[in-house]
């Protein structure tokens, strides 16, 4: 999928239309719910990064349940000049060239219990030790 752009929205308005809840039942009966748990927005004035984390509850009327989900998104947000902001979804198991979630999310989501990209998650690791260092060689260097 593309990026996806809404005639005359703002940030805030995708954001918000990006991290609302959601339920839906199923002809069979089962019903989804789905509730954004945690986001940021990470970047500037006309493009960056939407983090978070989604869980997903599913319930029947025959009274079975299943595990709960969970997993971490990263959309893309960007303003066109004269159309509004728009957006393009991801999630962690695309593997997207973005590493800078918060490391409080990936604890959130447990790889072991939900599952996700081990690699990517490793990057994101690199991601914030390497600021760590560079944050640490400036201190030094001043």
């Amino acid at each position: 999928m593309g990026w996806l752009f809404t005639r005359g929205s703002t940030r805030a308005d995708q954001i918000a239309n990006l991290t609302k809840e959601w339920e839906r039942t199923t002809e069979a009966g089962i019903t989804f719910k789905s509730k954004c748990l945690a986001h940021c927005y990470r970047g500037g004035s006309f493009s960056g990064v939407l983090w978070t984390v989604w869980e997903r509850t599913f319930a029947s009327i025959d009274g079975v349940d299943w595990p709960a989900e969970r997993w971490i998104t990263c959309d893309l947000l960007q303003y066109k000049a004269g159309f509004g902001w728009g957006y393009w979804e991801q999630d962690e198991r695309s593997f997207p060239l973005y590493f800078s979630c918060p490391l409080k999310y990936l604890d959130m989501v447990p790889i072991d219990q939900y599952g996700g990209n081990t690699a990517w998650r490793e990057e994101v690791r690199n991601y914030y030790a390497l600021a760590k260092e560079i944050r640490q060689a400036r201190r030094l260097a001043a």
